[in-house]
């Protein structure tokens, strides 16, 4: 199923948003992951070769003990090298496997996804002394010049679980580091620990954005956790290490370094939780343009620069030397960005005069000019209280899928679609919830990036993503065209039931169905079936022969929806359209005329009502129709104009 970009050629007024209660907002934890599991398993299942399967299928990879390892959206948990035509995937090993769930094991496939070597070796049998290894990275080193897979090593990091020898608690102590050749000759076991909490525990954690640079230099990058809960600003996020590693061909691993430590100011906020304050600060990642010369390590929270900015925004630093020297890149309030203004609901007590846009959660590549471009879920902040900088608004309709892009320099904005369902959780007990999980990708060359995430087919009329597909869309960036939105579950297995997809930064080209498709993992209950039960085995999929052709890049972007000229403000003096947000009835009134025709279409353009009015003002029921945001427009003999109205309940 495809959904168009929606093409907008009447100006919008923007429509303050009324204050909403306490009841309405949520607080967005900074740190996501969850550290707590369990080693019981109740299915031995260790495949080996996966026959092949037909294009556009789902292929059957590996498993896990549990679904804790994979929940993280800024895992690079996928990889594909096309000097060898070769797919990753990394995961704790299968379930069964001897030696326990924490356990790093992979799966590849020599020939872009159609057969595949399932946990052929364990990447980390030791442990290094902790209690296990959780959220793996993966990423291909291959020697220049060389196009036989079994000259290719594989590389692996994540955090390391390790009890506290001070202060007594579990949690995250440091990192392992692991390669292999794909043949599983020369394996290569290390971990590290680069930060010291308080009380003298080691407490690095959040590997994340590992990759291969051009160049064949690897990195990642990792922060600090207060494990123990004592010190939330000093041991929390405080810092980021950006990690390089560079093959020892004489002992055939790696010899790794840290090429730089970045120490932001942040804003604090009340935990209350910890009955502290804690840094406004989150997980990093990290993306490298298609030369390898430029790269950039991203952050999401409130930096603290002097400017009075609180918002939830990217911090960024950047190198254009291939990792030597990083620089942070201008600072920019998206609260002045007429995108966002268009589409973020004001704060509770601001009666929509102020908005704060809220970066939640992101993925992101660096295209062909060496240009960031971050995929993310902006939502709507609460408030502006120094109590309060970690609430939004509850509502989904409350949030959006934007592409944000910078050359270090400037900003732009692109608004992508809209999120009109809540998270499902599919597991209770253990808070596990199918998100929207934004992913991010690109061409070999960068001319083309692409993004997926989960969500719901529209026919269901879902308000929860209960049954998640896979949606995406590509955007030629040298021509600004973009795809159709489209739902890549479509015919195959992944239809209603696509937990956590993962999807790596190079897509695979020219592959047997489209011109450019998608690597992409997802996670089902072991024999198919949704996930229930986060402690249980889970399966791990590959979908072949989903993507793009280049006849699929025809739309352009929605403008801004928000335009308003002057003399668009003296006609907005006649109309009114209450209440704003609505439960369901509205009122359209109009001064000084005896009929008018209104219609109003959905974000992606759908007609959903129309009708022409003999006298000044009509009520119109939207109460049947799903949450979000609509435009009305009017027109009479006197104005023409389009007004936003919002949804909720």
């Amino acid at each position: 199923m495809k959904k168009y970009l929606l093409f907008a050629t009447v100006a919008v007024l923007v429509v303050s948003v009324q204050a909403q209660d306490k009841s309405k907002a949520v607080y967005r934890d900074a740190s996501g992951n969850s550290k707590i599991d369990q080693e019981s398993n109740s299915a031995l299942i260790k495949q080996t070769v996966v026959p092949n399967e037909k294009a556009a299928s789902t292929v059957l990879i590996g498993t896990s003990y549990n679904a804790y390892t994979i929940l993280g959206d800024r895992q690079n948990q996928v990889v594909y090298n096309p000097a060898i035509n070769t797919v990753g995937f990394v995961h704790r090993q299968n379930n069964g496997g001897a030696g326990g769930s924490g356990i790093i094991s992979f799966d590849y496939s020599p020939d872009g996804g159609a057969n595949w070597a399932v946990n052929p070796f364990q990447l980390t049998p030791n442990l290094g002394g902790g209690d296990g290894n959780r959220y793996p990275n993966i990423t291909i080193y291959n020697p220049v010049a060389n196009t036989n897979p079994n000259n290719a090593y594989v590389v692996v990091t994540g955090p390391q679980l390790k009890t506290g020898t001070f202060s007594g608690a579990s949690g995250w102590e440091g990192t392992f580091r692991s390669s292999a050749s794909l043949t599983g000759a020369n394996v290569d076991e290390q971990y590290m620990m680069l930060s010291t909490d308080v009380a003298g525990d080691y407490n690095e954690w959040g590997a994340a954005g590992l990759y291969t640079a051009a160049n064949g230099v690897v990195f990642y990058a990792t922060t600090n956790y207060d494990n123990a809960q004592t010190n939330l600003v000093a041991d929390n996020y405080s810092k980021y290490f950006i990690n390089k590693g560079v093959f020892n061909s004489s002992n055939n691993n790696f010899d790794w370094t840290v090429a730089d430590t970045i120490i932001p100011n942040w804003y604090s906020t009340m935990n209350f939780t910890a009955g502290m304050l804690t840094n406004d600060a989150s997980l990093p990642n990290m993306a490298w343009s298609p030369n390898g010369m430029t790269g950039y390590m991203v952050a999401l929270g409130a930096e603290d620069n002097g400017s009075g900015n609180s918002m939830w925004r990217p911090y960024v630093m950047k190198t254009t030397d291939g990792g030597t020297i990083w620089n942070n890149v201008n600072d920019y309030d998206f609260s002045t960005d007429s995108i966002l203004q268009c589409y973020i609901w004001g704060t509770n007590a601001s009666n929509g005069t102020i908005q704060r846009p809220f970066f939640s959660t992101y993925h992101m590549v660096d295209d062909a000019n060496g240009e960031l471009r971050i995929f993310a879920e902006i939502a709507s902040g609460f408030s502006n209280h120094p109590d309060s900088l970690n609430y939004t608004f509850a509502a989904r309709q409350a949030g959006f899928l934007f592409e944000v892009a910078t050359n270090g320099a400037g900003w732009d904005v692109t608004f992508v679609d809209s999120i009109l369902v809540d998270d499902y959780v599919w597991d209770t007990p253990n808070a596990l919830s199918h998100y929207v999980r934004p992913q991010a990708a690109r061409s070999q060359d960068g001319t083309k990036v692409f993004y997926t995430w989960l969500s719901v087919d529209p026919i269901i009329g879902s308000i929860e993503r209960d049954l998640p597909d896979i949606f995406s869309v590509g955007h030629e960036v040298g021509t600004g065209l973009w795809t159709p939105i489209t739902d890549l579950s479509t015919g195959n297995n992944s239809n209603y039931t696509a937990a956590y997809q993962t999807m790596a930064v190079d897509v695979i080209e020219n592959g047997s169905d489209k011109s450019w498709e998608l690597p992409i993992v997802y996670g089902t209950a072991i024999g198919g079936a949704p996930l229930s039960n986060g402690l249980a085995a889970a399966q791990w999929n590959f979908i072949r022969g989903i993507g793009f052709n280049q006849s699929d890049f025809t739309q352009t972007p929605l403008p801004n929806p928000c335009a308003v000229s002057v003399n668009e403000l003296e006609v907005e003096r006649t109309i009114f359209i209450y209440p704003n947000p609505t439960n369901g009835i509205i009122e359209i009134q109009l001064t000084n005329v005896n009929e008018f025709n209104y219609t109003i279409v959905d974000v992606v353009g759908n007609v959903i009502a129309k009708e022409k009015i003999v006298g000044s003002k009509t009520t119109i029921n939207l109460s049947n129709r799903a949450l979000g945001i609509y435009f009305v427009t009017i027109n009479s003999e006197k104005v023409s104009i389009t007004k936003k109205v919002i949804l909720t309940k």
